[in-house]
């Protein structure tokens, strides 16, 4: 069985909505938390509330 873990930007912009971003690790993660730590590698956040943040909303201050 195959299956890939892609990871969902969740920032928000008042008027323009959600993201969506979306990205996958280079490799196979086998989880979330897997996929996470790589992505982190690229700049993607996870925030307190739970949420995934891609690079262009961090570094732009949609958090």
């Amino acid at each position: 069985m195959s299956f890939y873990v892609s990871i969902v930007c969740e920032a928000t912009t008042p008027g323009a909505g959600r993201c969506w971003t979306e990205d996958t690790p280079p490799g196979e993660a086998k989880s979330a938390t897997e996929a996470r730590r790589r992505l982190k590698q690229q700049g993607w956040h996870r925030t307190r509330d739970g949420r995934d943040i891609c690079p262009d909303c961090w570094n732009g201050g949609k958090r």
